[in-house]
């Protein structure tokens, strides 16, 4: 066994795109602070002939901007690349377009467009900015912490995705789960065949979001306090929805409104055959969409210059104020209600008012200020929320975060020889309960179909 070096650079007056075709051992491709294009890694090879020359595997060709990598596949190399990887570093802004078949693909840091095909070979991308393109046959597809416009086909692969945001996603699959969470897109399309579908959305204002899917499930979490209206058609699925607004049923149509006046309204469009709908709430008021707000507005403050500029930075501070004023509006304690009101106000003054010639640092600085004595304030009244919110949902929507209880205390070891007839009855209908939510869980991953699920369900009288 033979471990090979590899190291190999590409500099290039005025590169714009990477055509890369790797077959050799897995990859990972990350940001390159200068403007080259640097090969680096280790091959891990089974032996080492002769006639071995790792440059009769790669090829590199410039022309009109264009740099074509091709990394062949080595026949000495271990199975599935076992003990090699290769890391490629590129420049920020070139655009890479990349094609795989097995062998897995990792990104992460890049400010770069990326277009991506692969069969088989997982794909990781994390804290990458730039427009995503990326189809894949059957390898899984994780992304995490990216920015960016994103449109996913695929086959039979799962694809998860956790703090994305840009203007548009797009996600085509036939049978792999679709899982997204805390995404902030207002142009959201996504449709499967037989997969299910997860999507929890960070608040946004003016969104068309569309779900389509033939027999899997399709389970929306959406914020607190959410302006939409939800249009939801299914053939012979239902609907659930532990939403606190009235869900109008019409022949195979189920209708929510949750209106907020001053709002821009998120239009909601789900369609479905035979797949069961389901809606909740994350059950509090994300902190985070918060955060990014006020890191926002401070660009907006520092690269103010112009009228114009004052304007925009006007227009996002009204922004991040309704967010701020509709947290502010959930928080019970009337004093910290009170304080984190006030800030607001200062905060709504600060824009409208801030003068060009007063110094950046004394702006950013009261902006500051503002700014950690809002977000304190918010975070300290917010703190029982989503206890709260819990118990408002098990008052009226008979939810499971009491169940969860009730199935401790049935099921502890102390309580159970003073259990009488009627507590026994009720384990035996908890035991009933979990079978049923268990049934559910299967059917909502794709283990069982939806006449499985059904027969099962007759079986412990829980239809």
């Amino acid at each position: 066994m033979t471990k090979l070096t590899v190291q190999q650079e590409w500099k290039h007056d005025g590169l714009e795109t990477i055509e890369l075709e790797n077959l050799m051992a897995p990859m990972a491709i990350e940001a390159n602070d200068g403007d080259s294009v640097v090969l680096e890694g280790e091959l891990n090879l089974r032996k080492e002939g002769d006639d071995f020359d790792l440059k009769d595997y790669m090829t590199a060709d410039y022309q009109d901007g264009t740099l074509k990598l091709d990394f062949d596949e080595i026949g000495y190399l271990e199975q599935k690349g076992k003990g090699s990887q290769i890391r490629l570093k590129v420049p920020a802004g070139v655009l890479l377009k990349i094609e795989i078949e097995n062998m897995p693909l990792g990104l992460s840091g890049l400010n770069n467009d990326l277009n991506i095909e692969s069969e088989n070979a997982p794909i990781s991308v994390r804290n990458c900015d730039g427009a995503k393109h990326i189809e894949s046959e059957n390898g899984p597809l994780r992304i995490h912490n990216s920015a960016g416009n994103l449109f996913a086909d695929l086959e039979n692969g799962p694809i998860s995705a956790e703090d994305i945001s840009g203007e548009s996603l797009h996600i085509e699959s036939e049978n792999g789960p679709i899982k997204v969470r805390l995404a902030s897109y207002h142009k959201v399309d996504v449709e499967s065949e037989n997969g299910p579908i997860y999507y929890e959305t960070q608040p946004v204002e003016g969104g068309d979001f569309k779900f389509k899917t033939e027999n899997g499930i399709v389970h929306l979490v959406l914020p607190l306090a959410f302006c939409f209206s939800l249009k939801a058609e299914s053939e012979r699925g239902n609907l659930k929805s532990k939403l606190d607004a009235e869900v109008i049923k019409e022949e195979g149509t189920f209708k929510i409104e949750n209106i907020y006046d001053g709002e821009e309204i998120t239009k909601i469009s789900i369609e479905t055959e035979n797949g069961l709908i389901k809606l909740s709430s994350d059950g509090h008021i994300n902190l985070d969409f918060i955060r990014n707000g006020f890191k926002q507005l401070k660009e907006a403050f520092q690269n103010a210059k112009t009228s114009e500029e004052k304007a925009e930075v006007v227009e996002i501070a009204n922004k991040v104020i309704a967010s701020l004023q509709k947290a502010a509006d959930s928080i019970n304690e009337e004093k910290i209600k009170e304080k984190v009101s006030s800030a607001i106000s200062k905060l709504k003054e600060l824009s409208e008012s801030f003068d060009f010639d007063e110094t950046k640092t004394m702006v950013l600085g009261k902006l500051e200020d503002l700014g950690s004595e809002i977000y304190d304030g918010i975070q300290s009244g917010l703190k029982n929320v989503k206890a709260e919110f819990d118990e408002l949902k098990y008052e009226h929507l008979n939810t499971d975060s009491i169940k969860d209880y009730v199935m401790k205390v049935v099921n502890s070891p102390l309580i159970k020889p003073y259990l009488s007839a009627e507590k026994k009855k009720m384990e035996k209908e908890e035991i009933s309960e979990r079978s049923r939510l268990k049934i559910l869980d299967m059917l909502e991953s794709g283990k069982i179909s939806s006449e499985e699920a059904e027969k099962l369900l007759k079986a412990i009288g829980k239809e």
